[in-house]
């Protein structure tokens, strides 16, 4: 990316500084199956109004993957071994993990182009991304292996059993964020959060279509 010099240059600092600051102090996590928003509001005085679009653009993509909010929860994931009788009498074994999860959600910014966005005066009108999904993953600390039989006949633990839980218990988290709305909150929290950024630029207001 081409560097800007004098005032521009100055102001995309000066507006990234204050994203920054807002991110750390607005981060929120998420407990027992509540949403919160990641990112919160911008502030800071007014620098000089910078009217190009592709200003307006540029500074967007340099916040690349937004992550507006975070969904935690536990989950209890059992898997057992299949096969006829006789497999599992030498084979058979059943695992209880009880894991924790984290999804996060928000939009991809690197994505938005110069068609996206619209200037008109002291307004901006913007065409975000969908909301997505950013990442799920698991708790290390938090997940663990609660339960382990074994049939009478299998002296050897299946290790695969268990990262099959694991997977499991990812998707299932992430399936409970889908359902409790993550992505309407994520959506709605990357509009705020790109409205306060781009009133610092010195714009007026801001839409989305």
């Amino acid at each position: 990316m081409s560097n800007k010099g004098g005032g521009l240059g100055t102001t995309l600092v000066l507006a990234f500084v204050i994203v920054v600051l807002g991110v750390a102090l607005g981060v929120g996590l998420a407990r027992n199956g509540s949403l919160l928003p990641i990112v919160g509001p911008l502030l800071g005085e007014k620098p000089p109004r910078t009217r190009t679009g592709p200003v307006v653009v540029e500074g967007i993509q340099e916040l690349d993957q937004l992550a507006t909010v975070r969904w935690t929860e536990s989950v209890p994931i059992t898997r057992e071994t299949g096969g006829d009788i006789v497999d599992r009498l030498f084979n058979g074994e059943k695992v209880l993990v009880i894991a924790t999860g984290e999804v996060e959600a928000g939009v991809d910014l690197g994505a938005v182009g110069k068609d996206d966005v619209i200037v008109n005066g002291d307004t901006v009108t913007i065409d975000l991304p969908e909301p997505e999904i950013l990442s799920a993953s698991l708790h290390e600390e938090k997940t663990r292996v609660y339960d382990r039989d074994f049939s009478p006949l299998n002296i050897r633990p299946d290790d695969d059993l268990v990262e099959v839980a694991r997977l499991q218990a990812v998707e299932k988290i992430r399936a409970a964020a889908r359902e409790n709305k993550i992505l309407d909150t994520a959506e709605d929290n990357s509009e705020d959060s790109i409205r306060a950024f781009v009133t610092t630029l010195g714009f007026e207001e801001v839409r989305f279509r």
